[in-house]
């Protein structure tokens, strides 16, 4: 653990800072508190984590931990080297600590199986969900396009968890309903589909008033991907991604910004002093830096508006080319075969918790699989941009802190053990024996039988019946 949980994320963190901060050397020969704030903040996440893990004793899958470690390690250097964190002792620093911090006490508190307890309370998270996106749409304020509270906060990241662990409710107890099909479709019963229709289309509908396209595709996505987790039909994918590249293509058009957003993807030097400049600033990065890049600190990222958040990955293609671009994509799709894996390996104390479980943690993987495709496709104009950040990249504090809750709840169905109340009752008794049935358990050879082994000892795994020796 303690190697893949620490010095693996903290060499390839010193490799790119002491790579900016030798940039910085050759430019000003002093060193600050400034420069060496994301090495402090860094030991302090990574010392607690594994403190946390190894003292929690984490048997869940260590993998997931690695890699979170290794993009929040990315993430503090690169918001380091644009200068989001030049500014002093500030709030900004804390992110990614506090997020941290949430991940282990969601952890801590929803392990040992406490995840399956939610299901109950399925309407609750559901009304938290739909009263953050009014919350927002009422007090909120426009702001480069989106709608963000003073501060730039934007509580509505907090629907994504809240939604997903709501909908796993329906979905995991209506599972066999969904298998349903003919000929390999799936056709579920008329009304199974219209109960998850009318509960998610409130919260689809209040998304659409506020103008957040990007994440009304997000979550319809993630509902496919669920869908899928709960039957393990493939056709539920290939037909939900049809409805979804149709529904985007219709309902972008209706937003005035989602319009300038499509105008801007389908030719960007039609609107080049407008909407079109940022995308074509960062196509611009992404090919100045080739397939090594300037080296990490040595290039001007700086110039493309808004590239500490939506536009992070630009500086990964400028600075570490696109070999630097394409292990990016390797390690989050690492993460994805991680969450994958916890949502197979999801277990509970019976058959339906554990359905709950495995939905809960496929859609939490698909989100952040779908946020980091819409991110990087949207950056590089493969699909017209959405203003969705890079998770565990992108600065953004609402952001982050929500990708970490989702972080932590993973962690907590990857390490899932009995309670231990659970494994005292389940625990039986030892029978109570007397010399003269000991006498009884001699084998011919004179020699008591042994019951200490697992499977009834290595006669019985290995078919032997001492019974019928002769």
């Amino acid at each position: 653990m303690i190697l893949r949980c620490f010095v693996l994320p903290l060499s390839i963190f010193l490799s790119m800072y002491c790579s900016v901060l030798a940039t910085h050397i050759a430019n000003s020969p002093s060193i600050g508190f400034v420069q060496l704030a994301p090495l402090v903040l860094y030991l302090a996440i990574l010392t607690l984590t594994t403190l946390v893990l190894y003292y929690a004793r984490y048997n869940g899958n260590i993998s997931v931990v690695s890699i979170i470690m290794i993009l929040c390690g990315i993430g503090l250097v690169l918001q380091h080297r644009v200068g989001t964190l030049h500014i002093g002792f500030s709030l900004s620093q804390l992110v990614y600590p506090i997020a941290i911090v949430v991940m282990l006490c969601t952890y801590l508190i929803g392990r040992h199986g406490r995840i399956a307890k939610l299901k109950p309370y399925w309407v609750v998270f559901m009304v938290m969900a739909l009263l953050a996106i009014c919350f927002v749409i009422i007090f909120g304020r426009k702001y480069r396009g989106a709608v963000y509270l003073p501060g730039n906060i934007n509580p509505v990241e907090i629907v994504k968890p809240l939604l997903v662990i709501s909908m796993s409710t329906i979905l995991a107890g209506h599972s066999l309903m969904l298998k349903r099909g003919f000929l390999g479709f799936p056709l579920p019963p008329f009304n199974i589909i219209s109960t998850v229709a009318i509960v998610w289309a409130p919260a689809m509908i209040l998304l659409i008033v506020q103008g957040d396209m990007g994440m009304f595709a997000l979550l319809n996505a993630v509902l496919i991907v669920m869908l899928y987790g709960a039957t393990r039909r493939i056709l539920y994918l290939i037909a939900g991604l049809a409805i979804i590249i149709c529904a985007g293509l219709f309902l972008m058009p209706l937003t005035t910004r989602g319009a300038a957003r499509m105008a801007a993807w389908q030719d960007p030097f039609s609107v080049a002093t407008g909407l079109g400049w940022q995308q074509l600033q960062g196509l611009v990065a992404l090919y100045s830096g080739g397939l090594l890049g300037s080296g990490i600190g040595a290039g001007t990222p700086t110039v493309v508006p808004i590239v500490e958040s939506d536009f992070v990955y630009i500086v990964l293609g400028e600075e570490l080319g696109f070999i630097g671009c394409v292990c990016i994509v390797f390690l989050y799709i690492a993460f994805v075969a991680a969450g994958m894996r916890v949502a197979e390996e999801a277990q509970a104390k019976d058959y339906e918790d554990s359905i709950y479980l495995r939905t809960i943690a496929t859609g939490l993987t698909a989100c952040i699989a779908i946020q980091t495709l819409l991110n990087i496709g949207g950056v590089t104009t493969a699909i017209p941009l959405t203003g969705i950040p890079l998770p565990m990249l992108s600065h953004g504090g609402s952001s982050l802190i929500a990708t970490m809750l989702m972080a932590g709840i993973l962690l907590a169905i990857s390490d899932y053990t009995p309670s231990p109340k659970r494994a005292k009752k389940s625990t039986p008794k030892k029978r109570k024996t007397n010399s003269s049935s000991r006498k009884r358990k001699q084998t011919p050879s004179g020699k008591a039988k042994t019951h200490d082994k697992p499977f009834g000892g290595e006669a019985n795994v290995l078919g032997y019946n001492s019974r019928t020796k002769k």
